[in-house]
């Protein structure tokens, strides 16, 4: 005959291995599932130009529209999908504004831009260029590129329609 202890004992042996089972199971889940995505749409239009343009916002104007081509650029490598833990860098900084004749600046940007993945840091993806832009009341052109890591057209749609 079996006493109450072994039927005790054998309990707590059977409730410790269950409580370790969940616990292993909670924390590395069974399913092969990929990360979620989510379908990104890019800037259809570049950023409101002010107007007039003058010295001192044409240099935010040119680093917001090259923070949207940059963006775009990135999104059209990535297919349009970013998975939940990744997010964009895009940010452009005026080395220079001069006035190039009336009504003309010119602006040279730096550029850092990528994408880091907060759940894998080494998968992170980064780079710096620079670009030259000659702005105009009616136009943005981009007039030099160093060291850009896609190969694109870079124009807006509306742009495009433009042309």
């Amino acid at each position: 005959m079996v006493s109450n202890r072994t039927f005790v004992s054998l309990g707590v042996v059977v409730l410790v291995l269950v409580t370790g089972i969940g616990v292993v199971t909670s924390f590395h889940p069974l399913s092969d599932e990929p990360e979620e995505q989510a379908h990104i749409e890019s800037y259809p239009v570049g950023p409101e130009k002010p107007t007039p343009i003058d010295s001192s916002s044409v240099g935010t104007y040119t680093s917001t529209y090259e923070e949207r081509l940059f963006y775009n650029d990135l999104l059209a490598s990535h297919d349009h999908s970013f998975e939940s833990d990744e997010r964009v860098i895009a940010d452009c900084t005026s080395l220079s504004v001069s006035n190039a004749s009336t009504g003309a600046f010119d602006v040279q940007l730096e550029c850092r831009g990528g994408v880091t993945d907060s759940a894998e840091l080494s998968a992170s993806e980064e780079s710096t260029y620079e670009v030259d832009y000659r702005v105009t009341n009616t136009t943005t052109r981009q007039t030099a590129f160093q060291d850009y890591p896609f190969e694109t057209d870079r124009a807006f749609n509306n742009d495009r329609e433009n042309e």
